[in-house]
C-alpha cells in the first residue's frame, strides 16, 4: 500500500499566467516562480541566501521539481563517536542530502536538466586516491530518523570489522543512485549498505533491498 505521508520524489512547478507567480515550499527553503515580460523569473532562498534565476521557457512545456542523488561518491563523516570491536557488528541510519534538480519537460515528453541546487551539506573536494567527491556530515541514528522535510536520503548501515584492532572511522564511504531512490514512511530510503572493514580499505557486500 502506497504510503500516504511519504515524501514525494519529484513535484510539478506550475507555469504561472503572465503578471502571476507560483511558490513552492521545500524543507527551509522558498521557490517563487514569476511570469515577467520577456521570460520567466525564479528566486530560491533557503533563509540564509537567495539566489535569481532567469528562464526562457517555452508554453507547451512543463517544469518538475526532483530530489536526486548526489552524482559523486559521498564520504559520510559521523558526528557522534562510533566503535566496533574486532569481530563486531553495528547497525544504524545515517543520511545524505539530495540535491534539488528542476528539469524541463518538453512537448515530447523529454526531461533535461535546466537548474541543479546543490545543499551547503555537501562540500565538494579532491582525494588523491578516490577523485572528486562530495563530503557531508551526519548524525548516528539508532532508530529511523524522523522526517525534517528537507530533501535527505535515510540509508541504513551495517557496519563490519574483520580487523584485529577497534575500528572508529572517520567517514563511510557511500554512492547513491537515482533509480534506488524510494518515498517510504515520510522519508526517502536507499537499499542497506553493508561495508566490511579489511584493515586499510572498505568492502561493500551484497545487501538486501531496503526493509518496509
Amino acid at each position: 500500500m502506497e504510503d500516504p505521508v511519504a515524501q514525494p520524489l519529484s513535484v510539478p512547478v506550475p507555469l504561472p499566467a503572465r503578471g502571476g507567480s507560483s511558490r513552492i515550499r521545500l524543507g527551509s527553503s522558498d521557490l517563487v516562480l514569476e511570469h515577467v515580460r520577456g521570460g520567466y523569473s525564479l528566486l530560491w532562498s533557503d533563509g540564509r541566501q537567495a539566489r535569481r534565476y532567469a528562464l526562457g521557457l517555452r508554453a507547451d512545456g512543463a517544469l518538475e521539481l526532483h530530489w536526486r542523488a548526489p552524482r559523486l561518491p559521498v564520504r559520510c563523516l559521523p558526528r557522534d563517536v562510533v566503535s566496533v570491536v574486532p569481530g563486531g557488528r553495528l547497525r544504524g541510519y545515517v543520511q545524505v542530502p539530495l540535491v534539488p534538480t528542476i528539469l524541463w519537460v518538453g512537448a515530447d515528453e523529454v526531461r533535461q536538466p535546466l537548474i541543479e541546487r546543490l545543499p551547503s551539506e555537501l562540500a565538494a573536494e579532491w582525494d588523491d586516491v578516490d577523485g572528486h567527491l562530495f563530503r557531508a556530515e551526519s548524525a548516528w541514528h539508532v532508530r529511523f530518523p524522523m522526517r525534517t522535510g528537507d530533501p535527505r536520503a535515510v540509508v541504513p548501515v551495517i557496519l563490519h570489522n574483520d580487523d584485529d584492532a577497534v575500528l572508529s572511522p572517520a567517514h563511510l564511504p557511500l554512492q547513491l543512485s537515482d533509480h534506488e531512490l524510494v518515498a517510504m514512511r515520510g522519508s526517502v530510503v536507499v537499499r542497506p549498505r553493508r561495508l566490511r572493514w579489511l584493515g586499510t580499505s572498505w568492502a561493500e557486500a551484497p545487501a538486501r533491498e531496503v526493509p518496509a
